[in-house]
């Protein structure tokens, strides 16, 4: 799919005629695309579980955070690069703080500035919304970078939405380097495994330390599976929280995990620690 243009206050208006930065859930669509930017950046196409629809990551910080923040039980919808509209208000806060407006370097018309997600969370039966900007630590204290940050903070303040900011670290990693590994099934075929397929695979396993082969042997012996499928099904009570694990190594790379919990009643994603 080819990139828009949005260089021009014409382009902006037609973007959001195409409801571009509107809707929520699966109708979503983020205002810039990986292919609407050119950036030396990881960008990235992300089959949402939660959204039902692809998220587009703009570099490998924000597809970090994406997944920790996905596999949040009370996180129930995402939307990244979300768009701070009206750009009059977004001029108005630029010229009170005393900064330049982040403009269109061909054209200098203001560009409509956008925070990297905007989370909402079912907390205790009340919808709470979270902004977030996110950048690479080597970043965090680049001028122009915080005078960016500092303008989207005021932005959601005016409207009394939390807002933070996320630079990872390497626990981070790794442990979204874990959910990426143990959603990757799913995110390719939601049909991979029904709910019977699960919950026999459950009967099998108690709490504690285990080689990932006496697990995938068990799963091929009792299961009628082949290897491949043994394997993806451990990755799957993983990644929907059908077994907890510690997620502070690399799953990928282990040999053995240690199951922390077996929850039979959990029938997808997900709860957290972000």
């Amino acid at each position: 799919m080819a990139g828009r243009k949005l260089e021009t206050f014409e382009d902006f208006s037609r973007a959001l005629k195409n409801k571009y930065g509107v809707g929520e859930g699966e109708l979503y669509k983020p205002w810039y695309r990986v292919q609407d930017v050119m950036s030396r950046g990881v960008r990235s196409q992300i089959a949402g579980l939660k959204t039902n629809r692809i998220h587009h990551t703009l570099s490998s910080i924000e597809t970090e955070f994406f997944y920790l923040v996905e596999y949040s039980d009370s996180v129930i919808d995402i939307r990244e690069q979300f768009p701070l509209l009206p750009i009059n208000l977004s001029i108005k806060i630029a010229k009170s703080l005393g900064i330049e407006h982040p403009a269109h370097p061909k054209t200098k018309t203001p560009i409509i500035v956008t925070t990297d997600f905007l989370i909402t969370r079912m907390i205790e039966g009340k919808i709470i919304y979270e902004a977030v900007s996110v950048k690479p630590e080597k970043k965090s204290d680049e001028i122009r970078v915080l005078e960016k940050i500092e303008l989207e903070r005021v932005w959601w303040d005016l409207l009394g939405v939390k807002f933070s900011y996320f630079v990872g670290n390497e626990l981070t990693l790794v442990q979204s380097n874990n959910i990426n590994w143990a959603t990757h099934p799913l995110r390719s075929d939601r049909e991979l495994f029904s709910e019977h397929d699960f919950n026999f695979a459950l009967s099998f396993l108690n709490k504690g330390k285990y080689a990932i082969s006496d697990i995938c042997d068990l799963f091929v012996s009792n299961m009628n599976m082949r290897h491949e499928n043994a394997f993806n099904m451990l990755r799957c009570l993983i990644g929907t929280k059908r077994i907890t694990v510690d997620l502070s190594y690399s799953l990928e790379q282990a040999d053995f995990i240690d199951v922390l919990n077996i929850d039979h009643a959990q029938e997808g994603l997900m709860s957290g620690t972000y």
